[in-house]
């Protein structure tokens, strides 16, 4: 297939642009807003024709998938106004308290808290909740909170699976394909519970150096800790357990009433808002705008390649290797998806390769479980390598900016060990389903 110079054009420009942000030689965003400006202009000035008409700075809008875009500021919105609340300091000094300081224990307990974390946030937002608490943790208890960090991050990425809020590409691909959040907790549920069992002994085994008892003196201050100290408005932590209480059921019988997961967390975001008794513009000034425009950029990048035709392109391309039997296709989405998901961060992967599967279920292609083995690709994918998701990075610049540095390799020494495992798993989970008529 011949291409036509745009195409070629908008191809460099698509590629270099998803190299710079993979290399973050510029900040990812002004590396997303960028190629999607070029690209934009380089439609709307060849007046490229789509569906009949030249294109418009309206057509390419048009693409972008607002819907992700208000959940993902809806859940910022509550993350902030939860953590400001002390609900989540709070649970870190019960936590403490609970394991008496013992350093499994500790493990064991945030690893868990991660995990159910996962649940109800995006694994950025996950992050966000978990990081800063786990390092202060350790700073009163004088422990070396790396591998620690390492962990939730891993585990962040893999919880994730279960739930259709777990991350940004769950929402993307769940957009795509109309699976609802009761799907994702029914197929992908008991997978994720297999994965956390498969990775607390390697959790233990890599920590285990850095295992050390826990001083008398430190052990008697953990005691005295007063959890209520940190609620300074008990109205405000109140609101804020209902109204989470409320988002989760909310996520999971919405899809009956046809919510979908955006609504009802614009929903919970502007309730909070009403009745926690926080000023507005505090909180929309801590919303991370950075992120949401990254995501923009990437939503016009990806909609610009289909103004083109491109997808259509990578549509062909895939399809071969899409028709093969389930046992060669779904190791082929899992391990090579996977792994590209791992060289460049699993939300523009998501966000190209959605529109596609889309269409290839439309042509009859693909079906149901070809989308779950991708949601098992950019899931754990992502942390076969430290760039591969967010809450990696997250993890490793919280870590130096505390001067404690996680270097590339002792996190590639757990992130690639589990990340291969956990696809093998994954890939064979989704055969069984497949064999025992799941789908």
């Amino acid at each position: 297939m011949a291409l036509h110079p745009v195409q070629v054009i908008g191809l460099i420009i698509f590629i270099g642009t998803y190299i710079l942000i993979t290399s973050e030689k510029l900040h990812r965003p002004i590396s997303a807003l960028l190629g999607a400006s070029v690209i934009s202009i380089l439609l709307i000035v060849t007046q490229w024709p789509y569906e009949g008409h030249a294109t418009t700075f309206h057509t390419i809008v048009s693409r972008v998938e607002w819907n992700t875009l208000l959940f993902i500021t809806a859940m910022m919105i509550i993350t902030i106004i939860s953590s400001r609340s002390g609900l989540f300091q709070y649970i870190s000094i019960i936590i403490v308290r609970f394991t008496k300081g013992n350093p499994k224990t500790l493990l064991l307990s945030l690893s868990l808290l991660t995990f159910i974390i996962s649940f109800v946030f995006d694994v950025i937002t996950t992050m966000l909740i978990i990081a800063p608490l786990t390092v202060e943790i350790y700073k009163i208890l004088e422990f070396d909170f790396r591998p620690t960090l390492i962990v939730e991050a891993i585990t962040a990425n893999f919880a994730s699976i279960s739930s259709l809020v777990g991350s940004i590409p769950n929402i993307v691909l769940a957009d795509k394909s109309g699976a609802l959040f009761l799907d994702f907790v029914i197929v992908m549920g008991p997978l994720s519970l297999i994965l956390l069992l498969t990775a607390l002994p390697v959790y233990y085994l890599t920590a285990k150096k850095t295992f050390v008892d826990t001083p008398i003196s430190l052990v008697k201050e953990i005691f005295l800790l007063d959890p209520n100290i940190l609620v300074e408005d008990k109205r405000t932590f109140y609101v804020v357990i209902v109204g989470l209480i409320i988002l989760v059921i909310g996520f999971i019988f919405g899809g009956i009433v046809q919510l979908k997961a955006a609504e009802i967390a614009l929903l919970i975001a502007s309730g909070l808002l009403l009745f926690s008794g926080m000023h507005p513009k505090d909180i929309f000034r801590d919303v991370e705008w950075i992120s949401v425009y990254f995501i923009i950029g990437l939503f016009v990048l990806v909609g610009s390649i289909e103004i083109l035709g491109l997808l259509d392109l990578l549509g062909e391309i895939l399809t071969p290797f899409l028709e093969l039997p389930l046992f060669l296709s779904l190791p082929f989405i899992s391990f090579g998806i996977g792994f590209t998901s791992a060289v460049v961060d699993n939300i523009p992967i998501s966000a190209a390769l959605a529109p596609v599967f889309a269409d290839l279920q439309g042509a009859g292609v693909i079906g149901t479980i070809e989308w779950w083995a991708l949601v098992i690709a950019v899931n754990l994918g992502g942390y076969v390598l430290p760039i591969g998701s967010p809450a990696n990075i997250l993890a490793i610049n919280l870590s130096n900016r505390e001067g404690a540095t996680i270097t590339f390799m002792e996190f590639l020494k757990i992130g690639a060990l589990l990340g291969l495992l956990h696809l093998l798993i994954g890939t064979i989970y989704l055969i069984f389903l497949s064999t025992i008529g799941f789908f």
